[in-house]
């Protein structure tokens, strides 16, 4: 199942370099929704103090890591939803990162979509690049963080988007966010 996950999501790497190349379409993708999802037993990674504000719907705030996150104990998901119709009828995409070591996941995932969104130094010092491991302890800002599509491939589909973001210790959820989306796709 990892095999097949990683294998999917190398095909979809290969996928938006040469969709880059080409240039078929852009996006552009307006933040929605913002939902911080709490452990089960104990909140780890806290993101409750994130909000949108703003006309432009950025994300402020800040995000409290309570424990180093060593990947030999923590792990990532991510999976996400499409609603094409944006009538909340959601539906699981293929795209999606398996329960795995948190610096594999964010290697794999983060450091290709989420680098040019997540700006270190200029909107955020969250260590989420894919380089930073472990995840040291700490709270962290988010300072008008909006959505850049420019690594996303001409397959991603439009309409509403949601990410699900989750964190786990040795397998136990300690924490997340769901991040719902409002995609549109130009031709260039």
């Amino acid at each position: 199942m990892k095999l097949s996950a990683v294998l999917l999501l190398q095909l979809l790497l290969l996928r938006a370099r040469l969709s880059a190349g080409w240039g078929f379409y852009m996006f552009t993708a307006k933040i929605m929704k913002f939902e911080p999802l709490d452990g089960v037993e104990q909140n780890l990674i806290d993101f409750r103090n994130v909000s949108i504000e703003g006309g432009d719907r950025a994300l402020n705030g800040t995000v409290h890591i309570v424990e180093d996150m060593e990947p030999q104990q923590f792990q990532m998901s991510i999976d996400l939803q499409h609603d094409p119709k944006l009538n909340d009828q959601w539906h699981g995409m293929l795209l999606s990162v398996p329960i795995m070591d948190i610096c594999s996941a964010m290697r794999l995932f983060v450091g290709t979509y989420g680098k040019t969104t997540l700006r270190q130094g200029e909107n955020t010092n969250l260590p989420f690049t894919g380089k930073e491991c472990p995840l040291t302890q700490g709270v962290y800002y988010v300072k008008n963080l909006l959505i850049n599509t420019d690594t996303w491939p001409d397959l991603t589909p439009f309409g509403g988007l949601r990410l699900n973001m989750r964190f786990y210790k040795l397998g136990s959820f300690v924490g997340g966010f769901r991040l719902t989306l409002h995609v549109e796709r130009k031709p260039v």
